[in-house]
């Protein structure tokens, strides 16, 4: 791969500052929504319209509070820092593709490269800490072998 993983890591903090822009935009929105409705003759109608935005808000809300919560992971990783073992910030390849240890932020693809950013709380993140090259590891019924460690 001709990505670095400060290049990768780079990336994904500008994923999650987006999605976290476009999660305050939506919630903005939201409210303006609700300001803007006045109380028809069709009560009941407004009530559920409201309480359905307040749902949403509530969803916003918790999604918003996530990517707090993982910006701050990604913003304690030193990108430069060059591991050999399997730990928090780790750029790891297999002889099926390659996954960052961070964040669960999912698939990406920069320059045409699937990457999975996990979690080390997430299932392959569990299975995968402490490994090193050459070990391999099982999931949902895969093996797969680690080619590389950074």
């Amino acid at each position: 791969m001709s990505l670095t993983k400060t290049q990768i890591h780079e990336y994904c903090l500008q994923e999650l500052t987006n999605r976290l822009q476009n999660a305050r935009e939506a919630m903005a929105a939201l409210h303006e929504s609700v300001a803007a409705d006045t109380k028809s003759s069709m009560g009941d109608k407004y009530e559920t319209a409201r309480e359905m935005a307040q749902q949403e808000l509530e969803k916003i809300s918790r999604q918003m509070g996530m990517l707090q919560q993982s910006l701050g992971i990604f913003n304690r990783i030193q990108s430069s820092l060059k591991l050999t073992v399997i730990g928090l910030g780790a750029l790891i390849e297999t002889d099926k593709g390659f996954f960052y240890m961070a964040a669960p932020l999912g698939k990406i693809v920069i320059q045409n490269q699937e990457i999975m950013v996990i979690s080390p709380q997430s299932p392959a993140g569990k299975v995968m800490l402490g490994k090193k090259v050459g070990n391999s590891f099982e999931l949902n019924g895969t093996v797969f072998q680690i080619l590389s460690v950074a």
